[in-house]
This record gives C-alpha cells, structure tokens and sequence, in this order.
C-alpha cells in the first residue's frame, strides 16, 4: 500500500494504523490470543453468543481515533507495525555500511528516506514536474497512449485506459496481452451515482481541486477540470457490473481479436501503447471492463487536448502521491473524513512510510522480517495442520451425497492441486539491481516500481513464472492475512499472520484448529464457491460443474443469503447477504473443516483432549473462533463496508457459521427455541 491519499487507501490504512512502541500498542487487560477472560458468562451462549464468547472483550475495546474499527485482528496488525517497524529502523541504522542493493541497505535508505519529510516538504511538487512536462509536451492525439504507457511504467497501473499481460484467463500455459480501464477515484462506484452520496461526491470535488493546486494547477484550472474529472468518473462509474457479479470471469473477461479491440475504443493508438511498453502487437487480447474501456475511448475522443493533457496530469498525480510531502496527504484525509467522521486521522508518518516500503520493496523487507519473526517449528506446525484440514475437507467431498460423480472428481482433483505455501516464497524477488538513493525518496519509489513493471512485462514469451507472497495488501510475508487465489488455485498464509489471535505456538490443539485451522479451511472453501467453482485445478476460468449440481448449489447458498440478510448491522440497516454469500459460505466451511480436523486429531491424541478452565476442547473450539472475529466499529465504516465489503460484520461472523455446524448445538446444549438456533432445514452442509 502506497502513502497515497485515496480515500481506499485512506481506509486500509485506518484498519492497520500504528503506533510508536509495543508498549503503546493497547491491549485493553486482555490476553492477545484467546482467554476466556475475554468472555461474558453472565450472558447465555444459547441466546447471545457473541457476547457469551467476547462480552467483556467488546466492553472494554475503544476505537481509536486513527481507525474506524478495532478487534483482536487489528491489535495483532499494531503489533506486527511495532516489528516490521523494528525491523525496518535497524535496516535504516546499518544502510550506511550494508553491501549496495542488499535488502538491509534498500529498506534502509528508503525508509531514511521517506521520513525525511523536512526535504519532502522543501521539494513540494518537485518531483511531480518531469513528467508533467512530458505531459505539456504532447501535441498530437496520437501521442496519448504513448504518454499512457510511459506513465504505466513508472506507477505499474494502467492510467485511464490501458494494457499488459497476465496469465492466460482460460489457457493457463502462456501468457496474454490484456487491456483494461484504469479505475475510479472513489471507492465504491455507486458512490458516483446515488443520490444519498451526493455529499462524497461534493468531497471528491474539494478532493481533486486541492491535489491538483499542490501539484502547481492554478486554481480555477483545478476548481474547473475537478468538476470534468467528476463527470467523466460518473460516466464511467455507470458502465460497471454489478458488485454481486464482479468475480464471473465470463462477464468481466472479454476475449477478442486485436482489431475488435481498436473498434472497441477508436482513436486510441494502440500500436503505440504496446509499442512503448515493449510488448509485441498482439493477434488477440482478453478486455477487462469492456463497457467502461468504450466509455473511455468516447471521452478521450470528446476532450480538448488541454483536458487530455489535464486528465494525464491528475492520473499520474494520484497514482503517484506515496512519494510526496504530507501537504499531499491532507485532501485525501478530509475526504476520508467525511465517509468516516471527523476524528479519523492519519496513521503516523513512520506508518505510511513502511506501508509504502511493503508496496515497493515487499520481498526484501518481508527477508527482514522472517528472519526475526517466523521459527522453522511453528511454520512446520501450521503446515501440519493445513494437511489435515485438507484431509477433511477431502474425506467430506468423497462422502458428499449431491454432487454427480464427475462434478465430485474434478473437485476432489482441485482440492488436491491447491498449492498451500506457509509463511514465506520458496523463492524471493530479487531486486538488488535497482538504485535505492539516501535522500532520493520519489526517485526511488519511480526506479523500484519501473523495475517491477519492466520485469513483469519481460515475462511475454516465456514460461510460466508465477511469484509468491507479492501483493502488498494481501499477501506479503508482513501483511495480516491469508488469500485463496483462483487464477491459480493456489493459497498463501503470510509469516505475520502466524501469532494469536490466528495462532499460538503454545495454544491447546482446539485454540489454534478453530483459529488458523478455520482460517485455512475458509481459504480452501473460496475455489469451491460461487466465483472459485468457475476456475478448475489449474486456474482456467472454466466451469466444469454439472447444471443440476449448479442448481443444488445455488439453492443451499441461498439459505446463506437470507440467513445474513435477516441480521440488523445498525437501526434500519441489514448485512447484504448476496455480496457476502461467497464469504459467508467460506466462514461455514472453515469452522466445519477445522471442527472436523480436531475432532479427529483428538482421538488420534487422546491425551491432548482436556477441559481447560473449565471449558471442553469443543467449546473452545468455537468460543476461539467467536473471539477471532468480535470486533467494534464506527457507524459511518458499517454502513460503508454493508455496501460494498463482501465480508459480513464481525459481530455476525462471531456465530453464523457455526449455525450450521451439529457440534456448536451439542457444546453449548443449544436446543429448538433458543434464539442460536438455526433450523436443520436452513442450515448449509455443502461440503
């Protein structure tokens, strides 16, 4: 994640905000892994589990004023910030006398670097000016898409409208050349279109206008060309799909012949772009976005070549604010304020620095941070334990009783294929090469993220090469959390990931199955869900199930939707249980497979079955699991990840999901009539 002051970024950035030492970091009189001090036991699990399992937790949390939400998760992020900024600060002190290029001397000076806001502020818009120069200089149309590559290059995302190439969608043995739409301003693109966002949109106007007068706009220039920017955005913004229907790759993916391209977006010089990138011109390209590129192409042909140049500048200025002064950065905070309320403010720069760091140069820094963080043993642990959670799940597909026979073997050949990586890559970017300067912050972020942009283009033509552990806000070895991906079938749990509340290397076996053991299930269940069933055991966008296993499917996850939908979030307000239903149904799935998997370990290990304060290894199980996901948010963030998160309130995944499992019912004696009861009719048992 760069130091940018978009409103998206803004908002990852108050879910992992930091602070100045581990001291500081708060723990509110609680344990950081599950305790069942955390509980209220005055409550009654068979009425209100969630405060049953983390009544008092929830008391005691106090949103802090840099963040929208707080939970055990969030906690755990503040304290990896402490150790990835350890880490990062010892890098810095030994960057002077570290061998040019090795991690220690890059992470160093660029941390050096970006904390020297004194030099950034006296560089003010500075760095932005080579290429709005560039930029000045085009006088002729068809320079444009030039002009857009070059800056692809050096912010590594397409501008406007774009190209670059990925693993084939459906041929998974080569790569493709792709073009796309660059993106909007705003996070959500109904936020362009409804009438109750309106006051967003008044916001991004002021947004706009103030980035553009830092940047040397004069500001009537800037005041005028904000309200164009706006419109163009909304124009775009009601072309997209759907949100329910963004992971079809049927729909978001189009392939087409590079001559149905050029007559999709006409006066586009497409030779030119590819050109310039250094990718030969294609026969064929897959389209992404295809009605928003058409509506970009109309927009291009409308504006005068001042707008053109004018719509350059501001796309190169805000992919590119992360190396900039904090003057930068005010705007994106005042808009971020009114989604999210006037006590939001900025994580430290100290914060942004290594979260720019961690989008830059990940897999040094992630080096770093292993060596320091990760033991063999505990990685070994976890991978024992992925190996079981993967045996249940598989024994559960083999015994299923809906599914044809040849929908169940090619899941079963999936399920096999996923590859599960723990921790860290098997093997790490190298990234030596690039001239990390002391003192030259901008200029290195545009080197590093040059390199990655050449380096991943170099691969046309060749064999497959797929790196690990690279997505800065998923991923990293830093990064808290763990991803499923379909394009390739594969899952990643980041080393930071691995400490409570997730996992604990001196945890009881339920604290830790239902924790990072659910987790794990949760990620396997996504490459069986309504967008990971249409990819296959490779990651081609195909989908290999029987029509009458569809309709089965869709009929259980439909218990799925209602079941969240019938949940209040806030007065007046319910979950969105179609958006939610493919993370809904991986929460049921990880807390079954893992519930499963330590029922099993159990009796492989009789003497590890104990009743710990007081509590049987069944009702830890899915007490850790409520405790995991109980957290406390700001009204303003609630209502904006309603609409637009596909993840469901903590609060409601605290329980849901074990509804649908017979062992939640047997541990805490919930019986017909209690309010945690699920009727079996409405439960899921998928797999």
């Amino acid at each position: 994640m760069t130091r940018s002051s978009t409103i998206a970024l803004a908002l990852a950035a108050a879910l992992a905000s930091s602070t100045a030492t581990a001291q500081e970091v708060p723990t509110f009189g609680f344990p950081a892994g599950f305790s069942p001090l955390k509980m209220d036991t005055s409550a009654d699990p068979r009425k209100d589990f969630t405060r049953y399992a983390a009544g008092k937790w929830f008391d005691a949390l106090v949103i802090p004023d840099d963040s929208v939400r707080i939970s055990g998760l969030d906690l755990m992020s503040k304290r990896t910030d402490v150790a990835v900024r350890q880490t990062v600060e010892e890098a810095a002190r030994k960057a002077p006398t570290a061998a040019q290029g090795s991690p220690a001397q890059q992470v160093g000076a660029l941390y050096a670097a970006g904390l020297d806001e004194a030099r950034l502020k006296a560089l003010g818009n500075t760095p932005l000016q080579p290429q709005f120069l560039r930029i000045d200089a085009i006088t002729d149309r068809n320079d444009v898409a030039k002009e857009l590559a070059r800056l692809s290059l050096v912010t590594n995302e397409m501008l406007v409208m774009g190209g670059t190439i990925t693993v084939g969608i459906r041929d998974k043995t080569r790569y493709i050349v792709a073009a796309g739409d660059g993106g909007l301003g705003l996070p959500n693109f109904e936020d362009y279109l409804k009438p109750e966002a309106a006051r967003y949109r008044e916001a991004y106007l002021t947004f706009v206008a103030e980035l553009l007068v830092l940047a040397g706009i004069p500001q009537a220039d800037a005041q005028a060309f904000a309200v164009k920017a706006l419109a163009m955005e909304k124009r775009i913004a009601a072309t997209r799909q759907p949100l329910a229907e963004h992971k079809d790759p049927d729909k978001r993916f189009v392939e087409m012949s590079y001559a149905q391209l050029k007559e999709l977006t006409p006066g586009f010089d497409w030779d030119g772009y590819y050109a310039t990138i250094g990718i030969p011109l294609p026969t064929e390209v897959t389209a992404i976005e295809v009605n928003s590129m058409r509506e970009r192409a109309a927009i291009l042909a409308e504006l005068s070549l001042e707008d053109t140049r004018m719509l350059l500048k501001w796309e190169y200025l805000r992919k590119s604010l992360g190396g900039l002064s904090q003057d930068f950065a005010q705007p994106g905070l005042e808009l971020t304020r009114v989604y999210f309320g006037e006590g939001f403010q900025l994580p430290p720069l100290s914060k942004q620095v290594f979260n720019t760091i961690a989008a830059k140069l990940g897999h040094p820094l992630g080096q770093l941070y292993v060596e320091k963080t990760l033991s063999p043993e505990s990685r070994r642990a976890v991978e024992d334990m992925v190996g079981r959670v993967r045996a249940e799940f598989r024994v559960r597909l083999e015994k299923n009783h809906w599914l044809t026979a040849a929908t169940r073997k090619q899941a079963l050949d999936k399920l096999d294929k996923v590859k599960i990586t723990v921790g860290y890559p098997d093997q790490w970017i190298d990234y030596s090469s690039v001239d990390v300067r002391p003192g030259d912050y901008f200029g290195s972020l545009e080197r590093i993220t040059e390199f990655s942009s050449r380096r991943d283009l170099a691969r046309f033509g060749g064999p497959i090469r797929e790196d690990e552990f690279v997505d800065p806000r998923s991923t990293l070895p830093t990064v808290i959390n763990a991803g499923y991906n379909s394009l390739r079938n594969s899952i990643e749990i980041p080393a930071a990931f691995l400490q409570p509340p997730t996992y604990d290397p001196k945890g009881d076996p339920a604290t830790n199955f239902c924790a990072i053991g659910a987790v794990i299930g949760h990620e396997l269940t996504h490459g069986f869900d309504s967008g990971g069933r249409l990819y296959d055991e490779i990651g081609r966008a195909r989908n290999w199930w029987v029509k009458d296993d569809e309709v089965k499917f869709v009929a259980q996850t439909g218990k799925l939707v209602r079941q969240a939908n019938a949940y209040q979030v806030l007065p007046g307000l319910h979950a969105n249980g179609a958006l939610a239903v493919t993370e809904n149904l991986a929460d049921v799935g990880g807390i079954a497979f893992a519930y499963g998997a330590l029922e099993k370990y159990l009796q492989a290990h009789p003497e590890e079955n104990q009743v710990i304060d007081g509590l049987t290894q069944e009702q830890r199980c899915f007490l850790a699991w409520g405790q995991m996901w109980s957290d406390k948010a700001r009204a303003g963030y609630l209502r904006q990840v309603t609409a637009t998160d596909a993840h469901a309130p903590g609060g409601y995944r605290a329980y849901a999901a074990a509804q649908h499992e017979p062992g939640f019912y047997k541990a805490f004696g919930i019986r017909k009539g209690d309010p945690m009861w699920l009727d079996p009719k409405d439960r899921v048992r998928i797999w």
